[in-house]
């Protein structure tokens, strides 16, 4: 069963909601390539295993963000 999304928009596009979920997003992104970056400089082992979840948990951090705000992009609908 699917659900559609609703179609509504917010008329002031520039929100100070809409640019904090921005900055998140893009913190988050970049949080999560450093940590991506970390954890493949690292030798094999327990330690860099933690670091690649970590980089994991942190990009579906910035996916469920994005769901959870409807910023989607058209190419994954």
């Amino acid at each position: 069963m699917v659900i559609p999304r609703s179609v509504a928009r917010p008329r002031n596009t520039s929100s100070p909601i809409k640019k904090a979920s921005s900055v998140l997003t893009r913190d988050l992104e970049s949080r999560a390539a450093v940590a991506l970056d970390e954890a493949r400089g690292m030798p094999p082992g327990h330690e860099r295993n933690e670091a690649t979840h970590k980089a994991l948990v942190l990009r579906n951090a910035v996916e469920l963000h994005e769901f959870l705000c409807g910023k989607r992009d058209a190419a994954a609908g």
